[in-house]
Formats: structure tokens, sequence, C-alpha cells
């Protein structure tokens, strides 16, 4: 028997947490969908309310809100001869669920539950799947894993990261012999997630028809980007992909109940320790750097668009982090088509700022074409710690720290006085290390650089610095990768920087090693130990990469406290310590556990 179907993938503009205008959007897309011929419309996981209001989920008032969405728009159904897959946040018997709900023709038909969730969904959604769910004077089934089939289709729903278990769920609905599986998500986008999503569709797509529907224009940029990927997909070829963007698919269905469905296992390869795992190859890193740019531009625009701001302020040293970020700025500025007046960048010496670094900040902007402003700090500075009774001679911890606070109390005002945004510009390795002045550069109103290690950062300064036409921008791109990295809180002369950051936390190239495999494959000491031995016994001795593994240990674990309590910014590499993603670990805890791990 052949089937002529269309399937319509799309998003639209959530607006977070405000359930009537996301039912009115809805509505719209409904009525345009039926105009067009569709006849399975496929919406993003949680498009009913936003994928990214944390607890908010728990709230009475926006659950009763979701029940009468539903109601409403099972009502306005009626009129419309299509099947609408509508994600919405649902509670039952006390219990809150992540559930996707099949409508047609005024009948909620079925429920699907997400099973496998995010590690801060696990505190908000319940994965014990109930049987129904009351809505109204209607009991609505929930479908386990079985094939739901709709007008003689058979159809699978894959919410999220059902898809990312162990053995992927689709997987099993093709078993089933499943002719359409829809993939309802709210994936975080990071650097080169989209080309991997795709090379999974792709796979999971052979022998049937898959449907991708990512949230994504709208969702908040608290911590994360996310990939807004619609893609259909028949028999291992990608038929179309767009972002933030509608596909659609006209299918003739072939139903046959007899028909074999391959079935495989996902297989990893065995990597070797390479020395930079989180950088691309050779042949990837345009798409690479390109993801990142986006990414991190993309986030700024989003935040500043939320909170109704176009300009932004920060401090620009000359370093390698202050870089980075007006590097990002300058990209969003551009893509958004503001002026770049609204780029108010500060110089702002004090006692140990080097003319090497000085000059590189008034020369990036220069090269970038932004306004540098000097404030010089040194003599607030004298004040305040004469005022607590500092001897200004000492070149102790107050007195460095001193010097990053009045900077970021000077942005902090200067964006109150012109009604603007601070972005901060610390980097992962610091973060990781605590290596960063608490309620001075610690804080910010958002922090694109949060998820980027130094390594990172060299990187793709580098390759920008290699790839511009911009000869002035190349030229100072240079000299800012090869400057010694300090944070310039003290030095014996302005000639010289004396004070090296890799001095005292060890070799970025070790201390962005080990993060990579705590943070990303929760490795154990010893584990990265004995990886960092493999991957750095040709260029550090045994006994220095353990001394720099205890150092990072012991400093990981006396800085939680300042990552407890990060600001907002984009995870990028999937690398993140934000509390609200899940990375929740004890602000007092002792480095002992680790440290023994490592001299055992």
């Amino acid at each position: 028997m052949k089937k002529n179907i269309k399937i319509l993938s799309t998003n639209f503009d959530i607006s977070l947490g405000n359930v009537s205008e996301n039912l009115a959007s809805i509505k719209d897309i409904i009525k345009k969908a039926d105009k067009y011929g569709v006849n399975i419309l496929s919406l993003p996981e949680l498009c009913l309310t936003g994928a990214s209001l944390y607890d908010l989920y728990k709230e009475d008032v926006l659950i009763e809100r979701v029940k009468e969405a539903i109601i409403d728009l099972k009502a306005f159904s009626k009129d419309y001869d299509l099947l609408i897959s509508l994600g919405a946040p649902l509670r039952e018997n006390g219990k809150l669920y992540n559930t996707m709900l099949f409508i047609k023709k005024g009948e909620l038909i079925t429920s699907f539950v997400k099973e496998n969730l995010k590690a801060y969904e696990k505190n908000i959604f319940c994965s014990e799947t109930p049987n129904y769910f009351s809505l109204g004077s209607s009991e609505v089934p929930v479908n386990m894993i079985y094939p739901a089939e709709i007008s003689g289709i058979r159809i699978g729903v894959v919410i999220g990261e059902d898809e990312r278990d162990a053995i992927a769920t689709s997987l099993v609905f093709k078993e089933m012999g499943v002719d359409l599986i829809l993939n309802p998500n709210a994936y975080e986008k990071t650097v080169q997630s989209n080309r991997q999503s795709l090379s999974d569709i792709s796979y999971l797509s052979k022998g049937l028809v898959y449907v991708s529907s990512g949230a994504g224009r709208g969702e908040s940029s608290t911590d994360s980007v996310y990939q807004g990927l619609n893609v259909i997909a028949y028999d291992g070829e990608i038929i179309e992909s767009r972002v933030n963007d509608s596909v659609i698919l006209i299918k003739n269905f072939e139903i046959d109940e007899n028909s074999p469905t391959a079935f495989k296992k996902f297989t990893d390869e065995k990597n070797k320790v390479a020395k930079f795992p989180y950088l691309p190859k050779e042949a990837n890193k345009k798409e690479f750097v390109g993801d990142i740019m986006e990414i991190g531009s993309s986030a700024l625009l989003s935040r500043m668009k939320k909170i109704g701001v176009e300009d932004v302020f920060l401090g620009v040293s000359g370093g390698l982090d202050s870089t980075m970020t007006l590097l990002f700025i300058n990209e969003a500025y551009k893509k958004a088509c503001l002026p770049k007046e609204k780029i108010h960048a500060y110089t702002m010496p004090a006692f140990a700022t080097s003319k090497r670094t000085k000059s590189n900040a008034f020369y990036l902007c220069q090269a970038l074409g932004i306004d540098l402003k000097e404030i010089n700090i040194s003599e607030a500075v004298k004040i305040h710690l004469a005022n607590i009774g500092h001897d200004l001679k000492s070149q102790d911890v107050a007195y460095e720290n001193a010097q990053a606070r009045e900077r970021t109390q000077v942005l902090l005002d200067l964006a109150n006085m012109y009604g603007g945004i601070v972005i901060g510009t610390g980097d992962l390795s610091e973060c990781m290390q605590g290596f960063a002045t608490f309620n001075g550069d610690h804080i910010s109103n958002y922090s694109l650089n949060s998820s980027l290690t130094k390594t990172h950062l060299r990187f793709i300064v580098t390759y920008l610095a290699e790839n511009t036409d911009n000869d002035k921008l190349a030229k100072v791109l240079k000299d800012i990768v090869e400057t010694p990295i300090s944070p310039e809180l003290k030095n014996e002369t302005d000639d010289k920087i004396s004070q090296k950051t890799e001095d005292i936390i060890g070799p970025y190239e070790l201390i962005d090693f080990f993060i990579y495999h705590h943070l990303k494959d929760k490795k154990s000491p010893r584990e990265i130990l004995a990886l960092a031995k493999s991957a750095f016994g040709d260029d550090y001795k045994e006994e220095v990469i353990k001394k720099w593994l205890t150092s990072y240990f012991k400093r990981f674990a006396a800085s939680q406290f300042k990552r407890a309590t990060a600001v907002d910014g984009p995870n990028i590499t999937g690398l993140s310590t934000s509390p609200r993603l899940g990375y929740k670990i004890a602000s007092d805890m002792a480095s002992t556990l680790y440290l023994e791990d490592i001299n055992e």
C-alpha cells in the first residue's frame, strides 16, 4: 500500500515561559501547514514552554497554563486534518514529565515520555513512565517503546537525549519496522555538533524516514546556544537540513508488514592519546573556528536582545582572553549590523601593566575600528589600599586583587551609566584553577570564553591571524599569541613581563589536557596521569607531569566556590562547569581523594 505523505519539521521563536504566545505561534504554524497540505507536523521538545526554563517547570502556574493550552489546541485542531507532534511538560500524580503529545482532528491520541534526561533535568522531571495523563476530561495513554500507527504509518518518537543512550532508541524502533521516526529535541550547540548530528541522523535514517526538530530561536542563552536544527533524512541520505527554518518532505510510503529492517550497533574507534584531543584536524580547522565564532556571537546577540541593550563594555588588556572576547563582540556586531560606537572598550593600566600589552590593546582596537578609551586606575587603587591600612609596598594578594576589583567596578558602573552590559573575559583554564579574582575578573554580566581553554584561544586567534585580509589585525594578533600570559598585577618593570601564569599553575598544554580528560571523559587522576605520560612523555619528565597534575587538583578543589557562582555564558565546546547544567560539587571539599589516587 502506498501513501503520499507530506511532512513538515519546524521550530519558531520561543517566548520563554509565555505559554499563550507560544500557543498562538503554534496555531499559526498549523494554519500555514494545512494550506500546504501537510499531513505530519513535527515541533521541538518542550515547544509549548521553551526547553530552557530550569526549575520554572516546577511552578504550578506554568503547568496549569500548559494543560489549558493543550485542551485549547485540541479543540482548535478539529478543523485541521494533520497530525501534530507537540512538546510540553506535564504533571501526573505529583510527578513532572517531559512529554510529546500526538494531536489530530480534535483528539489527544497518545503521548510519549522522555526517559534519558540531561543532568539538570533529573532534578526536575521524572523518567518513570505513568500509564496516562489527565487532561481535562481526557485520559491520554502513554506510549512506551512501541510505534504509534497513524493512518497506516508506523511512527516512532524519540525525545532528545533518548536518542543518545548507549543504543539509540531509533535502532530499537527500526527492529520493529517503523516507517518514520520523529526526534523532537533541544540539543545544545557546541563546536562541530551540527556535523555530528547530521552524521548520526544519516546513519539512523537507513531504511526509513527520520525527522529531527530542534529547539533554537528564543531559547535561553544562560549556559548554551541551541542547535535549532531541522532535518529530514531518508534511507541514509539527508534530504534537507536547515537551522531555525522549516524543512518539508513528500514521501510515498510503501507499507509492507514483512519487510526486514537492518539493525547495527554503534561502534567507537579507539583514539590514540593525543596532546590536543580538543582541537580539530587540519581539514576541519575552518569549520571548527567558524562554529566557535558563530556560537559565541549568536549567544551574545540573543542575550542582548532578551534584556534590550545594544551597548557592551569590556576591559581590553592586550592579552589573549580579552582579545578573544573582543573578536566575538566584533563578529556579533557585524552580524547584527550594529554600530561599533556601541562597543565600549577600555584599557585600565595600573602598577604592573606592561608597554607591550597596552600597545597591543590599542593596535587591536585600531585594527577592528573600535575606539579604545583609557582610564588609569593607579591612584584609585592607592587610595583604596591606604583606606584599608595597606602599606602600599607589599605586593601581596590584597595588592594584586585590588587592581582586578577596581577594573570590574569601573566597567560595571560605566555599564550602569550608559545602559549596557559588561562582557567577561575569563576562560575555562582559569576557571578550573581558580586563577581569577573573586568579585574581580571573576564577575561580569555575561561571559563568552567560559568553555574555552587557553589552548583553544591560542589556536583560534592564531587561525584568525593567518586567515584575515586585515594586515594590521594579523600583525597584532600574532604578537598577542606570542606574548607571555600574565595577570599583570605585580611586576618589576613595564618593559618586561615578570609575572608569568605558567610559572604559577603550570604549562597550559598540560593544564588543558587535564581539564579535557577530567571534564569530558570523567577520568580519574590516576588515569589522567597515565594518559599525560603517554601524550607528553617526550616533552616533560614524569615527576614534572605529576607535579602539575597534583597542583591542578589542589587548585581545582580549593576554587569550587568561584565556579559555583559563575555568571552566564555559552557552552561552546561541551566543557562546562556551570552549576545550572548539573556541575554541582561541594565548595568545601578537600583534594585528598584526588592526591591519594595520583600517589597510588
